[in-house]
């Protein structure tokens, strides 16, 4: 991000098309192997510039603040999770508002990509519990390798490893709302039975798929359609509370696949009642 903002403060002034030319120059095209990793393509900086500039002065702040932020919530992780590795590869850049954070699979290993303009603009300065979320993301593959299937995740698995993620968050942090646990999203934080009635009633023949058209609906922040945005998150963060009895952290992540698709499977039947 040093080099990031270095790059953002030279720009010329001017509109955003120049600046955008100017950008590409300095920061994207240096950089265009980490955005191949992120698996972030084209991007119209111009326009992002437009949406970013006025975000600029938070998304420093929290550039400057997030090295010691991450790694006092990674030794904070380990109190609960002793079994965690207790060094994680992280790299925070702009994601050009693809994504707050993802964990992509790059030279070799899992990493976590932060991308701190879309941090900043949905979640401030307050991204603890965004964090602890992604930390237990790769926590999750570190101990069950399980869950790495041939040709990627069903959506029973993303909504299973979501559910697990936001459960993790609120035992991280057991004072915080539940809109807090579900990361700013009040929607998801309201999410019931009238809801998850509703998704187990469609779900059974899609759980299988692994196309995006079908995950977007369940899992994407991009969704705008007749059920809220991600809403397999609030659907799995359920079926792991029914689950999760008598089992800490560890042991919810170390459930093989096969019998996390069966516990999937059968909670979405009984709701579906």
């Amino acid at each position: 991000m040093p080099a990031f903002w270095a790059a953002y403060d030279a720009l010329p002034a001017g509109d955003e098309v120049a600046r955008a030319r100017a950008l590409i120059g300095a920061w994207f095209t240096p950089n265009v192997e980490v955005y191949r990793g992120a698996a972030i393509g084209r991007v119209d900086l111009a326009r992002w510039l437009a949406q970013f500039d006025p975000a600029a002065a938070p998304a420093r702040r929290l550039s400057a603040a997030l090295p010691a932020l991450w790694c006092a919530r990674v030794a904070q992780f380990r109190t609960m999770v002793p079994d965690a590795a207790p060094e994680v590869p992280a790299l925070s850049f702009v994601s050009f508002l693809n994504f707050d954070a993802a964990t992509r699979l790059w030279r070799g290993r899992v990493v976590l990509f932060l991308g701190i303009d879309m941090m900043a603009l949905l979640h401030g300065e307050a991204v603890g519990p965004l964090l602890d979320h992604e930390r237990f993301h790769m926590y999750h593959h570190e101990v069950n390798p399980s869950l790495i299937l041939p040709g990627g995740d069903p959506l029973w698995l993303g909504i299973w490893k979501e559910g697990m993620a936001v459960h993790a968050t609120a035992v991280l942090n057991p004072a915080a709302s539940r809109r807090e646990v579900f990361l700013g999203d009040a929607a998801l934080a309201e999410a019931g039975p009238t809801l998850f009635r509703r998704l187990a009633a469609e779900l059974p023949d899609r759980l299988h798929e692994t196309a995006g058209t079908v995950r977007t609906r369940y899992l994407s922040y991009g969704y705008r359609g007749d059920v809220p945005a991600r809403s397999g998150y609030a659907l799995g963060a359920a079926i792991v509370e029914r689950v999760a009895a008598g089992r800490d952290l560890a042991a919810l992540a170390r459930i093989p696949a096969p019998e996390a698709e069966a516990l999937v499977r059968a909670q979405i039947a009984a709701m579906a009642r």
